[in-house]
């Protein structure tokens, strides 16, 4: 995931790690930046090897673009949540403030 290149570059120092694109293709190995981006290359694979016609077909029916251009970097930090109401948004900055612990409705519903 794009948002694990830095640890991916230190684990792996003699790999060139590229944060700037949704995805690599180094011919027998692709690579993406996350969920999104491995729909972009696995469209790639399949205009690669079946060509333009096939990847529109398949990209109609999964409702995506049939091509995002891979040097496309990834722009979200940090998705920013919706506060739906006054009463929940107190919930939901708890919520932020301990991700490390397991939040169920069980536990949330005994917090509000």
């Amino acid at each position: 995931h794009w948002m694990h290149a830095d640890a991916l570059a230190t684990m792996y120092p003699t790999a060139k790690v590229d944060r700037n694109v949704l995805f690599v293709d180094d011919g027998n190995l692709i690579t993406s930046a996350g969920t999104a981006a491995g729909i972009d290359a696995c469209l790639h694979l399949v205009r690669r090897e079946l060509g333009s016609e096939v990847t529109n077909i398949i990209a109609r029916r999964m409702v995506v673009p049939p091509q995002r251009d891979g040097g496309q970097r990834q722009y979200i930090d940090q998705p920013i949540p919706v506060k739906c109401s006054e009463r929940f948004a107190p919930h939901l900055d708890w919520i932020l403030a301990n991700l490390d612990k397991p939040h169920t409705v069980t536990t949330l519903s005994r917090r509000a």
